[in-house]
């Protein structure tokens, strides 16, 4: 059912909560509580927090791979039941075949939904070009850098045409220098339409360069402790005054929110 409340909202999440049954610690733990966002058409968002806050668990709810205990998450107004063609993810172990080329890779997709070949070749055509891989399409995955190799997952995930770009740590294993290039690259291509994209990220850099908002994750169990707007122009500087004082006030946030999670658990 279509809810007219969620007709401006991209995705909506509701009191979403995530339990784990565990048999060999004989007890649950809490993955997710109580989470509560709401993301528009368009936005880019970074999720961002310590490791196993979470941050994960929620992508793969959005995406469908997990249930949630309770709470809903609804796409265009829509319960997520399981995943759809309209949220395309990214992993950051790159996701493609490597038996198949860098053509083929990207192809693979338009040819399960019976596109022609001529129509393969043109999507083919249009996404070797757009993550600057021209001149790689006959190459296979073991020929070619892990920034390439990431180039190829991310065109063949947007060569199924999604609504919603759904990223896990994609530039995670890269080094610094090819990571930045390629969150430069990512927002060159998130500024052509404009897909709506959840980025999951440990890395503050990353996200206060990435993201309109970022949306900050306590840890143990995750939680929604704060949602940062970032108001910088983009492509943003990374040496400017802006986006340092942007950064320090991240890092408080999360140092802050650390040290009350150990005091918690130390008092428990």
């Amino acid at each position: 059912m279509q809810g007219k409340a969620f007709m401006n909202k991209k995705i909506h999440i509701t009191g979403l909560n995530m339990i784990y049954a565990s048999d060999r610690l004989e007890r649950s733990v809490t993955a997710l509580e109580d989470i509560n966002l709401s993301i528009a058409t368009g936005e880019f968002i970074c999720l961002l927090g310590p490791s196993g806050c979470g941050k994960t668990t929620l992508l793969n709810l959005i995406a469908g791979f997990l249930h949630p205990t309770s709470g809903s998450v609804l796409v265009d107004g829509v319960s997520v039941e399981g995943p759809g063609p309209e949220r395309g993810v990214v992993f950051q172990e790159y996701g493609i075949f490597p038996w198949f080329t860098v053509a083929h890779n990207i192809a693979f997709g338009p040819r399960m939904r019976g596109a022609s070949k001529k129509e393969q070749a043109e999507i083919v055509r249009h996404f070797v070009d757009l993550v600057h891989l021209k001149g790689f399409e006959d190459h296979y995955p073991g020929e070619l850098s892990g920034g390439m190799k990431q180039r190829v997952s991310i065109a063949r995930t947007l060569a199924n045409g999604p609504d919603i770009l759904l990223m896990d740590e994609p530039f995670g294993a890269l080094d610094a220098m090819t990571r930045e290039t390629m969150q430069e690259e990512l927002l060159q291509i998130w500024q052509l339409d404009k897909r709506t994209c959840i980025f999951v990220t440990h890395s503050i850099a990353e996200a206060v360069y990435l993201a309109d908002r970022i949306v900050i994750l306590g840890a143990h169990p995750g939680r929604v402790k704060d949602i940062v707007e970032v108001k910088l122009e983009r492509l943003r500087d990374r040496s400017s005054t802006e986006y340092f004082d942007l950064y320090r006030h991240v890092d408080a946030t999360l140092r802050k929110e650390m040290a009350e999670s150990r005091e918690e658990h130390e008092e428990a």
